[in-house]
């Protein structure tokens, strides 16, 4: 039992923990207008004075946990395949939570549901301290950065009912920014907006941009496009979740360098996907049909499909027709839309993440909540793929010869982005994430604070494409003369940095896919928390790594489970010709104290380091990644074009991974229980 509800706890924890992003301003104490997530706004039902929204995780918990005996009851059926009981189970928990939020078939509240803060006074951070309040300060850790420069009066965290429809939310925008204004004397606002934040965040700037009432606009993985982890159940298309990742997301929203991924060997219950897809089809998508925000949440290329399965045309009539409106309105120009507003002179940012597959298991590359492609409105290649060799930048939105828009792992390209020059991708961050970034934590502040980022190409700093920093992913890798990702002649040595911030690491061998060079590191050094480390370049031309790269390192991290780790990263070399053409990807690293790495003493190998680490790293001869190509859009219609949760969505994230997480392991006793 110990072990199950230690599984439990730790969806519980990362539901709980993951942000919700903040902003930032300058010392002109200009607001700063903070757009919530699903999970943010508290809402109350007005006829009992009851909280029902911002779940109360704990009440939660305890809910689950009282259905134990229930679901240990039904674990020997689903064991031989039969889950129709448990999903009646799970469902009825799932239907008892979500319930209070319910609404009619017209998308109006079936109960009296209001927000619970009403007023821009009520907002002010300063007040929700005062009043005790200080749980509905979202994103706590960009608050307090950002309160020395501006003050608490001047940060004001959006209240609304998320439920609403885009429209209606982006109008209650506007009406709230003029009561900051008129609270304030500003004459203009900063925005800050998280997933579904930042995409009513940039429907506000569609709509109400016009008015000049906004300076700075920073979207971090907003949902602009939609997310097919809603649009897939409304499709009833199976889920294919990997409770591995969701137990690495684990890992990352609780901030410790320990893994948990290994627990998902001892679960061994195939039928985990469906009892997630019955739960939705049954349960979940009955509930989430008539909230007319979840349909803003459809991406525009199945919208029509999903709305023939779900929406009936009487019944739903007015969520049709908003839902309409604000798809074939706003969503399908939502390019336009921005760039309208950077023409009125505001500075609009977008903040996007890849490297993940999506929840749903559709192959589509994602910050594993929003899919690229509806964040930014990229051209993405599958999760599990490339682009061909020949691939050239589509170019619909930036067709300057002189501007790098192809991700250096050649599977995004940001020429087709809602805005090219002003949408910055991270490899790897998880959605909702950014605040255990440094780097992306920087970066966020940089774009609220200051101008100095005109664009991608401002600052050598912050390229366009860059790896996350979290410190849990322990390790980050670059050459030292060209930007992340890339490579060219200006590189004199490969640096590779321990990003933890608490234990040592020592790197055991260094794998090189995809180029005919070898680096060997000098295994008796180890890097101190923090530390970077350089192995000198071997003599080799350019030419003789002329393709696209992929370079892997075996390491240790000494954490208390000393375990062999592996991390890759891809790198595209610049030949001479484009090392001139985009010279701002020639920039030198900065690093203090670096670590000579060079000159291995090498008498152990990957499978026996010393000090005896867990021995399950990758071998030599494991096989490199999917490298399946894909060619221009332009010239075939290989992958279909896409426009473009965090703790928006991350509430029934919560809820259905609980149910299952509970579920699976109440399976792991009832087979140790057979075994023994």
């Amino acid at each position: 039992m110990k072990k199950a509800l230690s599984v439990l706890l730790a969806c519980l924890l990362v539901f709980s923990a993951v942000p919700v992003f903040v902003s930032a301003a300058e010392a002109d104490k200009t607001p700063l207008v903070i757009l919530q997530g699903y999970s943010g706004p508290r809402l109350d039902n007005a006829d009992t004075g009851e909280q029902v929204w911002g779940l109360d995780f704990s009440k939660v918990g305890d809910r689950i946990v009282s259905a134990l005996p229930d679901i240990a009851g039904t674990a020997g059926e689903a064991f031989q395949g039969d889950t129709t009981r448990l999903v009646d189970i799970l469902g009825g928990i799932l239907q008892e939570t979500l319930d209070p939020i319910r609404c009619n078939p017209d998308g109006s509240s079936y109960y009296n549901i209001v927000p619970h803060i009403k007023t821009a006074e009520q907002a002010r951070v300063s007040t929700l301290r005062a009043n005790g309040e200080e749980n509905l300060v979202a994103e706590k850790e960009l608050v307090e950065m950002m309160a020395s420069e501006r003050g608490a009066d001047n940060i004001f965290i959006f209240n609304h009912d998320w439920r609403e429809g885009q429209i209606a939310y982006a109008k209650a925008i506007d009406e709230f920014i003029q009561e900051v204004k008129a609270l304030t004397g500003a004459k203009q606002v900063d925005i800050f907006g998280l997933s579904h934040g930042g995409q009513c965040g940039a429907s506000y700037l569609y709509y109400y941009g016009y008015k000049k009432d906004v300076r700075r606009v920073v979207l971090d993985s907003p949902a602009i496009g939609g997310t097919y982890m809603l649009g897939d159940p409304m499709l009833g298309v199976p889920l294919n979740v990997d409770f591995a990742t969701i137990l690495e997301f684990v890992e990352l929203g609780n901030g410790t360098e320990e893994e948990f991924e290994w627990l998902i060997k001892y679960i061994g219950f195939e039928n985990l996907n469906e009892v997630l897809s019955e739960l939705c089809e049954r349960y979940l998508v009955d509930l989430a049909k008539n909230i007319p925000s979840l349909w803003d949440f459809c991406p525009l290329e199945i919208y029509e499909e999903a709305k023939e399965k779900r929406l009936d045309p009487i019944e739903n009539a007015q969520i049709i027709e908003n839902s309409d409106k604000f798809h074939y309105e706003a969503m399908a120009h939502m390019s336009e839309g921005l760039k309208k507003a950077q023409d009125e002179g505001i500075s609009v940012s977008i903040l996007t993440k890849y490297g993940h597959e999506n929840l749903t298991g559709s192959n589509k590359n994602s910050d594993y909540i929003i899919e690229t492609a509806l964040s930014s409105g990229a051209y993405c290649a599958p999760f599990d793929g490339k682009f061909s060799a020949d691939y050239t930048a589509e170019g619909t939105n930036c067709s300057n010869e002189n501007h790098m828009h192809i991700s250096p792992e050649r599977n995004v390209d940001a020429s087709c982005a809602y805005l090219p020059d002003n949408t910055w991708f991270i490899n790897g961050q998880f959605h909702g994430m950014y605040v255990f970034d440094p780097y992306t934590k920087e970066l966020v502040k940089t774009l609220l604070s200051t101008d100095s980022l005109k664009n991608v190409f401002s600052d050598p700093k912050f390229p366009q494409f860059n790896y996350s920093h979290n410190p849990v992913d322990s390790m980050f890798v670059r050459f030292d003369g060209t930007s992340p990702g890339y490579h060219s002649s200006a590189d004199k040595k490969l640096l590779i940095t321990n990003l933890s911030s608490q234990y040592e690491a020592s790197v055991w061998y260094i794998r090189i896919n995809g180029a005919e060079f070898e680096l060997k590191p000098n295994t008796s050094q180890r890097l101190a928390a923090g530390e970077t480390g350089s192995i000198t370049l071997p003599e080799h031309l350019l030419s003789d790594c002329s393709s696209p790269f992929e370079i892997t390192v075996i390491y240790t991290l000494y954490n208390r489970q000393t375990q062999l780790r592996s991390k890759s990263f891809e790198f595209t070399p610049l030949s001479e010709q484009d090392a001139s053409r985009y010279s701002y990807l020639i920039t030198a690293a900065t690093a203090n104290g670096i670590k000579d790495l060079s000159q291995a003493q090498q008498t152990q190998t990957p499978e026996q380091p010393a000090d005896n680490p867990v021995t399950d790293a990758p071998s030599d001869n494991t096989p490199a990644e999917n490298t399946a190509t894909v060619s221009n859009p332009s010239a075939n219609n290989e992958i279909p074009k896409t426009g473009g949760e965090e703790k928006s969505i991350i509430p029934f994230i919560f809820v259905l991974s609980a149910l299952i997480c509970t579920a699976a392991c109440t399976v792991i006793i009832y087979r140790r229980r057979q075994m023994n």
